[in-house]
C-alpha cells in the first residue's frame, strides 16, 4: 500500500508539472520565433495561478467585461460531462452486446462482422458529424419532424446528435479491442474447464470471460482516452456545443487552458486511483 501511495503521488506531481509546461507552450512562440525567456515567465505565471484559483477572471467578449471564471465555466463543464458520459455508456453497452453476439457466432458470421466493423472503423469522425446532420435534414424534409437540433447556440443545447456521433466514433474502437481479445481467450484453460463443467455459453461470456477482460479493457480505455477527447473537441466545435472545449477555443488564454487541463486530468486521476484500489487482483490477471 505504501508503494502504491508513493507511486501515485509521484505520478500526480509529474503530471502537474507536465500540464504546467503544456499550458505555457503558446508563450514559447513570439513573432514566429521561439522565446524561451517568455516561456519560463509564462510557466511562472501559471504557477501563481494555482494560488489565486478562486479569483481567476477572464474577458467575456459578449458582456465586454472581466468576469469570474468558475461561475461562468460551470455550465460548459456540465454540458461536456453530460455528452461525454452519455456517449461512453451508449458505446460501452453497444460494444458489449456486439461482443456477445460475436462470441456466440460461427466462423462465417464472425468473418462478416469483422469485415463490416473494420470498414466502419476507418470512417473519419467528421463523416459521422456530416452524415448525422444530413439524416436529420432529410427526416425533416420528408416528415416535418423538427425536434432534433443539428447545431446549438448561446442559449440552445444540442445533445442528441453529439452523443450519437461520439458514440459512433468510439463504439467501433471498443469493438475492435473486444473482438480481438475474445479470439485470443477463446481456448483459454479457465474457459475449457468451465465448459467441461457444463456451463452454458452465455454464462461463460458474462461470468467468466468478461471479468477477465475488464481490467485490460480499462487499461486500453485509459491509454486511448486522448483519442476520444480529441473526437469530442471536433464534435463540440462542429455542432456548436456549449461545452468546455468550445469555451477554450473562444477564450484563448493561458490560464483558462491550464484550468481546462486540470479539470480533465484530476478527475481521471482520482477515478484511476479508485479503480486500482477496488478492482480485485483476480481480475487483473497479473497486470500491474
Amino acid at each position: 500500500m505504501q508503494s502504491f501511495v508513493i507511486r501515485k503521488t509521484i505520478q500526480l506531481i509529474m503530471a502537474l508539472l507536465v500540464l504546467l509546461g503544456v499550458s505555457a507552450l503558446p508563450g514559447l512562440i513570439v513573432q514566429m520565433r521561439p522565446d524561451f525567456s517568455n516561456y519560463f515567465k509564462t510557466v511562472e505565471q501559471q504557477l501563481k495561478l494555482l494560488t489565486t484559483w478562486d479569483t481567476l477572471t477572464y474577458y467575456n467578449a459578449t458582456a465586454a467585461e472581466n468576469r469570474l471564471l468558475f461561475p461562468d465555466l460551470e455550465p460548459f463543464v456540465q454540458e461536456t460531462l453530460l455528452i461525454f458520459s452519455s456517449a461512453l455508456i451508449c458505446s460501452a453497452v453497444a460494444a458489449l452486446l456486439y461482443a456477445f453476439l460475436f462470441y456466440q457466432a460461427g466462423p462465417k458470421i464472425r468473418s462478416l462482422l469483422t469485415q463490416v466493423t473494420r470498414t466502419l472503423e476507418m470512417v473519419p469522425d467528421l463523416f459521422w458529424v456530416i452524415f448525422s446532420q444530413f439524416i436529420v435534414i432529410i427526416l425533416f424534409k420528408t416528415t416535418g419532424f423538427n425536434r432534433i437540433e443539428i447545431a446549438g447556440g448561446a442559449d440552445d443545447h444540442v445533445r442528441f446528435l453529439p452523443i450519437l456521433t461520439l458514440s459512433l466514433t468510439t463504439v467501433f474502437f471498443f469493438i475492435k479491442w473486444l473482438t480481438g481479445r475474445i479470439q485470443e481467450e477463446q481456448g483459454a484453460s479457465y474457459l475449457e474447464l468451465a465448459r467441461a463443467k457444463g456451463i452454458q455459453s452465455p454464462r461463460l461470456f458474462w461470468q467468466h470471460l468478461l471479468p477477465n477482460l475488464f481490467y485490460r479493457f480499462y487499461l486500453f480505455f485509459r491509454t486511448n482516452i486522448i483519442t476520444i477527447l480529441s473526437s469530442l473537441v471536433v464534435i463540440e466545435y462542429t455542432f456548436n456545443v456549449q461545452g468546455m472545449f468550445r469555451f477554450i477555443l473562444i477564450n484563448q488564454d493561458f490560464s483558462i487552458l491550464l484550468v481546462l487541463l486540470l479539470l480533465i486530468y484530476v478527475p481521471f486521476f482520482i477515478f484511476d486511483t479508485v479503480v486500482e484500489l477496488c478492482i480485485p487482483r483476480s481480475w487483473k490477471g497479473g497486470i500491474s
